[in-house]
């Protein structure tokens, strides 16, 4: 189990802020090693708002933790990163990108596995690299693209802690946005450093789980960051 840290503040603007600092301040002292950026979506882009440019380099390769199959832009979590000027930053910096906005042609299986091909080659030609993610969690205690199976620990499992890093599954009435491609608990072993950011008093029965890891992570995705090597939790629940 990796080593878990929880810091609050007064409200989701500020919490925000201290958890882009600290990616800001992370991605600038390793700006010499390789590094691979794994980006949550939704709220957690909000991070990005507070990493500068100096911070940014070619040693490093930015793609995203989880992905809706769309190409919407609206709805597309790469699309959206897109729209962000930590984009343009990292491009001009030289930074590459593991891009997950679907091709014409692709399925969902054929994106996944492309995706889990970039992570994979990146590990091996970059096996002292360091892997950050910043990370995020739903009201249902969902992480990246896991959802929560209550009565069913055997598809969680299957789905999320077999040998694949990334996983495209149809997660039906569990989101408005059924068709996912995320990372899994194997990747997140992975991690050298995690950045969550939680907001909103509808989630603090399941922060509470995840700080006390308690449960089962088929009922409480989250407690996957336990699997982390060394999570910062930044939030404005008391």
């Amino acid at each position: 189990m990796g080593k878990l840290q929880t810091f609050r503040q007064s409200d989701q603007e500020s919490a925000a802020a201290e958890a882009g600092e600290n990616l800001n301040k992370l991605l600038a002292e390793n700006k010499a090693k390789p590094v691979l950026l794994m980006l949550s979506g939704g709220s957690a882009l909000s991070i990005l708002d507070y990493v500068g440019k100096t911070a940014l380099g070619e040693n490093l390769t930015v793609s995203m933790l989880d992905e809706r199959f769309s190409q919407d832009p609206a709805v597309n979590n790469f699309a959206q990163m897109q729209k962000k000027e930590f984009y343009n930053d990292a491009l001009d910096s030289g930074s590459s990108f593991f891009g997950t906005l679907p091709r014409n042609e692709d399925t969902m299986q054929t994106l996944a596995e492309r995706w889990q091909a970039n992570l994979q080659r990146w590990k091996k030609e970059n096996p002292d690299g360091i892997i950050i993610a910043t990370l995020g969690m739903g009201a249902d205690g969902h992480t990246a693209g896991m959802f929560p199976y209550p009565g069913n620990a055997d598809e969680f499992q299957k789905l999320f802690e077999a040998d694949d890093w990334v996983v495209a599954y149809d997660a039906a009435d569990k989101n408005p946005h059924p068709k996912r491609i995320t990372a899994t608990v194997t990747f997140f072993k992975m991690i050298d450093f995690g950045l969550a950011f939680v907001s909103g008093a509808e989630k603090k029965a399941k922060l509470d789980g995840v700080i006390k890891n308690q449960g089962e992570a088929n009922q409480l995705p989250a407690l996957a960051w336990h699997q982390i090597k060394d999570v910062k939790i930044f939030t404005d629940i008391t």
